[in-house]
């Protein structure tokens, strides 16, 4: 059993640490991490600043990030935290951590629904994608990016009720012209489209938003398992979107005939049970 260690889960939005020394836990926040989207700079001098004094020489690093697809990109962050972590860094998709996280050695299909979306089969020691996530723009189906695209369509086409539009108005005084120069012309755009997910939790009894996140959800269950051979298998989610959601969620799965286990926020506290257990 493993009594020292680091780990670190990073998404879009935000990077949840846990320092782990001779069984006492310490818990830190950073900056989030995306391998397409984001710079690693920035994400050093986050960690340096919150909690680099508590990082000794060579404890083991274990890292879980979104975007880390490739052996090259896992060797690019590796060769990074090298300067801050030393050597004995275990990179690893964010799919990994949330697999081991809530499945631990056992098989079963893994998925993410937060700033981005994202899913895979789970064998009990590997991830097998079963579709591609391709981003924002092309898919990140039942995400907060989504959600929010989904609802600015909504909002400036009009296909919402005056209801729903007045509100939206009264919190965020948009206009159309200020979200396209929003999305394109300044740095996250799937963050400042996620950050839309508070405005539709907030109205997510509301009939129009109800039919949205209902829509978004079975988008991404097609998006992502329209010709997997594991859909027996039970489903496991993490991400601030499946969490807060979750009611509606399992309520689609129910109507997909697909049991659906955990529903976490974050995979951080399982990913510590995780490396106590099997390192």
């Amino acid at each position: 059993m493993a009594d020292s260690f680091i780990v670190g889960d990073a998404g879009g939005t935000g990077t949840q640490w846990r320092v782990v020394k001779d069984g006492d836990i310490q818990q830190f926040e950073t900056i989030g991490f995306n391998a397409y989207t984001h710079n690693l700079e920035d994400l050093k001098t986050s960690i340096t600043q919150t909690f680099g004094e508590e990082v000794e020489p060579n404890i083991p690093i274990y890292f879980y990030a979104a975007g880390v697809d490739t052996k090259q990109q896992a060797e690019d962050v590796r060769s990074e935290f090298a300067e801050i972590f030393g050597s004995n860094i275990h990179i690893e998709n964010d799919l990994v951590g949330v697999a081991r996280s809530l499945c631990g050695r056992e098989e079963g299909n893994v998925c993410i629904l937060g700033t981005g979306s994202n899913a895979c089969y789970y064998n009990g020691q590997q991830v097998n994608k079963v579709s591609a996530s391709l981003g924002y723009v092309l898919g990140d189906e039942g995400s907060g990016a989504y959600l929010g695209k989904k609802l600015m369509m909504g909002i400036f086409r009009e296909q919402f009720s005056k209801e729903i539009i007045t509100q939206f108005q009264e919190k965020y005084s948009l206009t159309s012209h200020e979200v396209i120069q929003r999305i394109y012309h300044e740095p996250r755009p799937n963050h400042f489209l996620a950050s839309f997910g508070t405005f539709i939790y907030e109205n997510r009894n509301h009939p129009e938003i109800h039919q949205l996140i209902t829509r978004a959800f079975n988008d991404f269950f097609d998006a992502f398992f329209h010709k997997s051979e594991h859909k027996e298998k039970p489903f496991h989610f993490s991400g601030s979107i499946a969490y807060y959601f979750s009611d509606t969620l399992r309520q689609i799965g129910t109507e997909r005939k697909f049991l659906i286990k955990n529903i976490v926020q974050s995979p951080i506290a399982g990913l510590v049970l995780y490396h106590q257990q099997y390192d």
